[in-house]
Protein backbone atom coordinates (compact mmCIF):
# COMPACT_ATOMS: atom_id res chain seq x y z
CA UNK A 1 0.00 0.00 0.00
CA UNK A 2 1.07 3.56 -0.60
CA UNK A 3 0.44 4.62 2.95
CA UNK A 4 0.43 2.83 6.24
CA UNK A 5 -1.41 3.24 9.48
CA UNK A 6 -0.31 5.81 11.99
CA UNK A 7 0.91 8.20 9.32
CA UNK A 8 3.79 5.96 8.19
CA UNK A 9 4.61 5.39 4.53
CA UNK A 10 4.62 1.99 2.82
CA UNK A 11 6.12 -0.77 4.88
CA UNK A 12 7.96 1.52 7.29
CA UNK A 13 7.78 0.60 10.92
CA UNK A 14 7.59 4.11 12.32
CA UNK A 15 4.73 6.42 13.19
CA UNK A 16 4.64 10.21 13.09
CA UNK A 17 2.71 10.32 16.37
CA UNK A 18 -0.43 11.73 14.75
CA UNK A 19 -2.37 8.46 14.68
CA UNK A 20 -3.47 8.86 11.07
CA UNK A 21 -4.89 12.34 11.65
CA UNK A 22 -3.70 15.19 9.42
CA UNK A 23 -1.76 18.11 10.87
CA UNK A 24 -4.73 20.34 10.07
CA UNK A 25 -7.14 18.07 11.96
CA UNK A 26 -4.89 18.21 15.01
CA UNK A 27 -4.81 21.99 14.85
CA UNK A 28 -1.27 22.37 13.49
CA UNK A 29 0.12 23.87 10.26
CA UNK A 30 -0.03 21.89 7.03
CA UNK A 31 0.95 22.45 3.43
CA UNK A 32 3.45 21.33 0.85
CA UNK A 33 6.46 21.92 3.08
CA UNK A 34 5.22 19.38 5.58
CA UNK A 35 4.30 16.94 2.83
CA UNK A 36 7.81 17.19 1.36
CA UNK A 37 9.33 16.75 4.78
CA UNK A 38 7.18 13.66 5.34
CA UNK A 39 8.27 12.18 2.01
CA UNK A 40 11.94 12.79 2.81
CA UNK A 41 11.55 11.24 6.22
CA UNK A 42 9.72 8.26 4.72
CA UNK A 43 12.52 7.67 2.20
CA UNK A 44 15.08 7.61 4.98
CA UNK A 45 12.97 5.19 6.97
CA UNK A 46 12.50 2.85 4.02
CA UNK A 47 16.27 2.41 3.87
CA UNK A 48 16.16 1.11 7.41
CA UNK A 49 13.15 -1.13 6.86
CA UNK A 50 15.13 -4.26 6.00
CA UNK A 51 17.30 -3.90 9.08
CA UNK A 52 14.29 -3.45 11.37
CA UNK A 53 12.43 -6.35 9.75
CA UNK A 54 15.41 -8.62 10.27
CA UNK A 55 15.58 -7.61 13.91
CA UNK A 56 11.96 -8.57 14.39
CA UNK A 57 12.37 -11.90 12.62
CA UNK A 58 15.28 -12.91 14.80
CA UNK A 59 13.68 -11.72 18.01
CA UNK A 60 13.45 -15.15 19.60
CA UNK A 61 11.69 -13.96 22.70
CA UNK A 62 8.81 -12.44 20.75
CA UNK A 63 8.54 -15.58 18.65
CA UNK A 64 8.31 -17.69 21.81
CA UNK A 65 5.38 -15.62 23.03
CA UNK A 66 3.54 -15.67 19.72
CA UNK A 67 3.99 -19.42 19.23
CA UNK A 68 2.97 -20.32 22.77
CA UNK A 69 6.35 -21.58 23.93
CA UNK A 70 6.26 -22.68 27.62
CA UNK A 71 9.13 -20.32 28.27
CA UNK A 72 6.63 -17.49 27.87
CA UNK A 73 5.99 -17.71 31.65
CA UNK A 74 9.49 -16.35 32.19
CA UNK A 75 8.67 -13.57 29.75
CA UNK A 76 5.49 -12.84 31.71
CA UNK A 77 7.45 -12.64 34.94
CA UNK A 78 9.72 -10.15 33.21
CA UNK A 79 6.74 -8.04 32.14
CA UNK A 80 5.29 -8.04 35.65
CA UNK A 81 8.62 -7.08 37.19
CA UNK A 82 8.65 -3.90 35.09
CA UNK A 83 5.29 -2.77 36.52
CA UNK A 84 5.57 -4.25 40.01
CA UNK A 85 5.15 -0.86 41.69
CA UNK A 86 2.13 -0.03 39.51
CA UNK A 87 0.56 -3.40 40.37
CA UNK A 88 0.80 -2.54 44.07
CA UNK A 89 -0.68 0.92 43.46
CA UNK A 90 -3.54 -0.54 41.46
CA UNK A 91 -4.30 -3.11 44.17
CA UNK A 92 -4.65 -0.29 46.68
CA UNK A 93 -6.97 1.57 44.29
CA UNK A 94 -9.13 -1.50 43.66
CA UNK A 95 -9.33 -2.24 47.39
CA UNK A 96 -10.36 1.35 48.07
CA UNK A 97 -13.01 1.45 45.33
CA UNK A 98 -16.21 2.25 47.17
CA UNK A 99 -19.49 0.47 46.75
CA UNK A 100 -21.93 2.37 44.60
CA UNK A 101 -24.94 0.72 46.13
CA UNK A 102 -26.28 1.51 49.61
CA UNK A 103 -27.76 -1.25 51.76
CA UNK A 104 -31.48 -0.85 52.43
CA UNK A 105 -32.49 -1.19 56.06
CA UNK A 106 -35.29 -0.32 58.45
CA UNK A 107 -35.36 3.41 59.17
CA UNK A 108 -36.90 4.28 62.53
CA UNK A 109 -38.54 7.51 63.74
CA UNK A 110 -40.62 8.05 60.60
CA UNK A 111 -43.96 9.89 60.30
CA UNK A 112 -45.39 7.18 58.03
CA UNK A 113 -44.84 3.53 57.21
CA UNK A 114 -45.16 0.43 59.40
CA UNK A 115 -45.96 0.91 63.04
CA UNK A 116 -42.82 0.40 65.13
CA UNK A 117 -43.60 -1.98 68.03
CA UNK A 118 -40.93 -0.27 70.10
CA UNK A 119 -42.80 3.03 69.82
CA UNK A 120 -46.29 1.95 70.98
CA UNK A 121 -46.11 3.71 74.33
CA UNK A 122 -44.73 6.83 72.66
CA UNK A 123 -47.77 6.82 70.35
CA UNK A 124 -50.12 6.85 73.30
CA UNK A 125 -48.45 9.98 74.64
CA UNK A 126 -48.86 11.78 71.32
CA UNK A 127 -45.47 11.15 69.71
CA UNK A 128 -45.75 11.26 65.89
CA UNK A 129 -42.44 9.58 64.96
CA UNK A 130 -43.65 6.06 65.72
CA UNK A 131 -43.30 4.46 62.29
CA UNK A 132 -40.53 2.73 60.41
CA UNK A 133 -39.96 2.03 56.72
CA UNK A 134 -37.45 0.34 54.43
CA UNK A 135 -34.98 2.70 52.79
CA UNK A 136 -31.40 3.75 52.29
CA UNK A 137 -29.73 5.14 55.42
CA UNK A 138 -28.44 8.67 55.41
CA UNK A 139 -24.79 7.67 55.33
CA UNK A 140 -22.20 7.60 52.56
CA UNK A 141 -21.95 4.69 50.16
CA UNK A 142 -18.88 2.53 50.23
CA UNK A 143 -19.39 0.58 53.45
CA UNK A 144 -21.35 -2.26 51.88
CA UNK A 145 -21.04 -4.01 48.53
CA UNK A 146 -23.71 -6.65 47.97
CA UNK A 147 -22.76 -7.34 44.35
CA UNK A 148 -19.41 -7.09 42.55
CA UNK A 149 -18.66 -4.34 40.10
CA UNK A 150 -18.60 -5.49 36.47
CA UNK A 151 -15.63 -4.34 34.40
CA UNK A 152 -14.67 -4.84 30.76
CA UNK A 153 -11.20 -4.02 29.48
CA UNK A 154 -11.27 -3.48 25.71
CA UNK A 155 -7.70 -4.05 24.51
CA UNK A 156 -6.29 -2.75 21.23
CA UNK A 157 -4.58 -5.61 19.39
CA UNK A 158 -4.64 -3.98 15.96
CA UNK A 159 -1.86 -4.40 13.41
CA UNK A 160 -0.40 -1.00 14.28
CA UNK A 161 0.27 -2.19 17.83
CA UNK A 162 2.74 -4.77 16.54
CA UNK A 163 3.97 -2.76 13.57
CA UNK A 164 5.05 0.32 15.51
CA UNK A 165 6.21 -1.48 18.65
CA UNK A 166 9.83 -1.28 17.52
CA UNK A 167 9.53 2.50 17.45
CA UNK A 168 7.68 3.36 20.64
CA UNK A 169 7.03 0.11 22.54
CA UNK A 170 3.25 0.45 22.37
CA UNK A 171 2.60 -3.31 22.29
CA UNK A 172 5.00 -3.83 25.17
CA UNK A 173 3.09 -1.15 27.07
CA UNK A 174 -0.23 -2.84 26.30
CA UNK A 175 1.15 -6.16 27.55
CA UNK A 176 2.33 -4.43 30.73
CA UNK A 177 -1.11 -2.87 31.17
CA UNK A 178 -2.93 -6.18 30.80
CA UNK A 179 -0.50 -7.90 33.18
CA UNK A 180 -0.91 -5.05 35.65
CA UNK A 181 -4.69 -5.39 35.61
CA UNK A 182 -4.64 -9.20 35.89
CA UNK A 183 -2.23 -9.17 38.83
CA UNK A 184 -4.04 -6.35 40.64
CA UNK A 185 -7.48 -7.97 40.29
CA UNK A 186 -6.26 -11.42 41.36
CA UNK A 187 -7.95 -12.45 44.61
CA UNK A 188 -10.55 -9.67 44.40
CA UNK A 189 -13.29 -11.64 42.68
CA UNK A 190 -15.70 -10.76 45.51
CA UNK A 191 -15.47 -7.09 44.51
CA UNK A 192 -14.96 -7.30 40.75
CA UNK A 193 -16.27 -9.48 37.96
CA UNK A 194 -14.37 -8.68 34.80
CA UNK A 195 -13.72 -9.58 31.19
CA UNK A 196 -10.87 -8.75 28.82
CA UNK A 197 -11.57 -8.57 25.09
CA UNK A 198 -9.44 -7.51 22.15
CA UNK A 199 -10.29 -5.63 18.98
CA UNK A 200 -8.55 -5.23 15.64
CA UNK A 201 -9.22 -5.30 11.93
CA UNK A 202 -9.80 -9.02 12.38
CA UNK A 203 -12.67 -8.76 14.86
CA UNK A 204 -14.39 -6.30 17.24
CA UNK A 205 -14.49 -8.95 19.97
CA UNK A 206 -11.57 -11.28 20.63
CA UNK A 207 -12.14 -12.95 24.04
CA UNK A 208 -9.15 -13.17 26.36
CA UNK A 209 -10.89 -13.41 29.76
CA UNK A 210 -14.60 -14.23 30.16
CA UNK A 211 -16.86 -13.00 32.96
CA UNK A 212 -16.73 -15.36 35.92
CA UNK A 213 -13.61 -17.13 34.66
CA UNK A 214 -10.62 -15.09 35.83
CA UNK A 215 -7.13 -16.55 35.30
CA UNK A 216 -6.41 -17.96 38.74
CA UNK A 217 -2.80 -19.06 38.35
CA UNK A 218 0.25 -17.20 37.16
CA UNK A 219 0.50 -19.59 34.22
CA UNK A 220 -3.09 -18.77 33.25
CA UNK A 221 -2.37 -15.05 33.44
CA UNK A 222 0.76 -15.46 31.34
CA UNK A 223 -1.35 -17.19 28.68
CA UNK A 224 -3.71 -14.22 28.56
CA UNK A 225 -0.84 -11.82 27.88
CA UNK A 226 0.60 -14.30 25.39
CA UNK A 227 -2.76 -14.32 23.56
CA UNK A 228 -2.83 -10.51 23.48
CA UNK A 229 0.63 -10.36 21.92
CA UNK A 230 -0.18 -13.11 19.47
CA UNK A 231 -3.42 -11.45 18.35
CA UNK A 232 -1.62 -8.18 17.61
CA UNK A 233 1.07 -10.01 15.66
CA UNK A 234 -1.46 -11.65 13.33
CA UNK A 235 -4.15 -8.94 13.12
CA UNK A 236 -5.60 -7.86 9.80
CA UNK A 237 -5.41 -4.17 8.93
CA UNK A 238 -8.40 -2.13 9.92
CA UNK A 239 -10.03 -0.78 13.07
CA UNK A 240 -13.00 -1.85 15.18
CA UNK A 241 -12.64 0.44 18.20
CA UNK A 242 -16.17 1.85 18.15
CA UNK A 243 -17.84 -1.49 17.43
CA UNK A 244 -15.78 -3.13 20.17
CA UNK A 245 -16.81 -0.43 22.64
CA UNK A 246 -20.48 -0.84 21.76
CA UNK A 247 -20.27 -4.62 22.25
CA UNK A 248 -18.45 -4.22 25.57
CA UNK A 249 -21.08 -1.81 26.88
CA UNK A 250 -23.87 -4.22 25.95
CA UNK A 251 -22.02 -7.14 27.54
CA UNK A 252 -21.23 -5.42 30.82
CA UNK A 253 -24.81 -4.25 31.42
CA UNK A 254 -26.36 -7.68 30.82
CA UNK A 255 -26.18 -8.45 34.54
CA UNK A 256 -26.99 -6.32 37.57
CA UNK A 257 -23.94 -5.17 39.50
CA UNK A 258 -22.76 -2.63 42.03
CA UNK A 259 -21.46 -0.63 39.08
CA UNK A 260 -20.69 -1.12 35.38
CA UNK A 261 -17.45 0.20 33.85
CA UNK A 262 -15.76 -0.17 30.46
CA UNK A 263 -12.11 0.73 29.84
CA UNK A 264 -11.14 1.17 26.18
CA UNK A 265 -7.36 0.84 25.77
CA UNK A 266 -6.24 2.23 22.41
CA UNK A 267 -3.04 3.21 20.61
CA UNK A 268 -4.91 6.30 19.31
CA UNK A 269 -4.15 5.31 15.72
CA UNK A 270 -7.68 6.15 14.61
CA UNK A 271 -7.42 9.01 12.12
CA UNK A 272 -7.14 6.78 9.06
CA UNK A 273 -10.47 5.18 9.95
CA UNK A 274 -12.48 8.40 10.42
CA UNK A 275 -12.88 7.82 14.15
CA UNK A 276 -13.43 11.30 15.55
CA UNK A 277 -13.57 12.38 19.20
CA UNK A 278 -17.24 13.21 18.66
CA UNK A 279 -18.04 9.72 17.38
CA UNK A 280 -16.11 8.06 20.20
CA UNK A 281 -17.70 10.32 22.79
CA UNK A 282 -21.15 9.40 21.56
CA UNK A 283 -20.41 5.69 21.96
CA UNK A 284 -18.81 6.14 25.39
CA UNK A 285 -21.97 7.89 26.60
CA UNK A 286 -24.45 5.57 24.87
CA UNK A 287 -25.65 3.87 28.08
CA UNK A 288 -26.99 5.54 31.21
CA UNK A 289 -26.04 2.50 33.26
CA UNK A 290 -22.44 2.09 32.03
CA UNK A 291 -19.50 4.41 32.64
CA UNK A 292 -17.10 4.04 29.74
CA UNK A 293 -13.66 5.61 29.40
CA UNK A 294 -10.87 5.68 26.81
CA UNK A 295 -7.17 5.42 27.69
CA UNK A 296 -4.69 6.23 24.92
CA UNK A 297 -1.27 4.60 25.22
CA UNK A 298 0.65 6.00 22.22
CA UNK A 299 0.58 8.47 19.28
CA UNK A 300 1.12 11.56 21.51
CA UNK A 301 -0.47 14.20 19.28
CA UNK A 302 -3.44 12.04 18.35
CA UNK A 303 -3.91 10.91 21.96
CA UNK A 304 -4.12 14.48 23.24
CA UNK A 305 -6.38 15.48 20.35
CA UNK A 306 -8.79 12.65 21.12
CA UNK A 307 -8.74 13.24 24.88
CA UNK A 308 -9.38 16.96 24.51
CA UNK A 309 -12.24 16.31 22.07
CA UNK A 310 -14.00 13.80 24.32
CA UNK A 311 -16.45 14.82 27.06
CA UNK A 312 -14.63 15.93 30.20
CA UNK A 313 -13.34 12.97 32.20
CA UNK A 314 -13.90 10.43 29.43
CA UNK A 315 -10.38 10.34 27.98
CA UNK A 316 -6.90 9.82 29.44
CA UNK A 317 -3.42 9.92 27.92
CA UNK A 318 -1.05 7.34 29.43
CA UNK A 319 2.13 7.25 27.35
CA UNK A 320 3.94 5.52 30.20
CA UNK A 321 2.73 2.60 32.31
CA UNK A 322 3.45 4.59 35.46
CA UNK A 323 0.58 6.94 34.56
CA UNK A 324 -2.08 4.22 34.51
CA UNK A 325 -2.78 3.86 38.27
CA UNK A 326 -3.55 7.58 38.56
CA UNK A 327 -5.94 7.30 35.62
CA UNK A 328 -7.76 4.34 37.18
CA UNK A 329 -7.92 6.13 40.53
CA UNK A 330 -9.55 9.15 38.89
CA UNK A 331 -11.97 6.94 36.96
CA UNK A 332 -13.16 5.09 40.07
CA UNK A 333 -13.53 8.38 41.93
CA UNK A 334 -15.72 9.73 39.11
CA UNK A 335 -17.74 6.53 38.94
CA UNK A 336 -18.48 6.66 42.66
CA UNK A 337 -20.09 10.10 42.36
CA UNK A 338 -22.11 9.66 39.16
Amino acid sequence: PSSGRGGAQGGDLRSDGRGGFTAEALGGPGGEAQDEDARTRAAELRERMREVTERININEELQQIRLGDPRSLANYDGIVSVVERQVHELRVIFDAAEAKEKEREWLANQTSGDLDDNKLIDGVTGERLIYRRRGEPDKPAGLFQRRPKRLVFVVDVSASMSRFNVQDGRLDRMAQTVAMVLEALHGREHKFEYAVVGHSGSSPCIPFVDFGRPPRTRVDRSRVVQAVLGAAGTAAHGDATLAATELAIKAVEEKDADDHLVFVLSDANLGAYDVTPEAMGQVLRSSEKVKAFALFLSEPEAAKFLRDGLPVGKGYVCLDSSQLPAAFKDIFARAATT
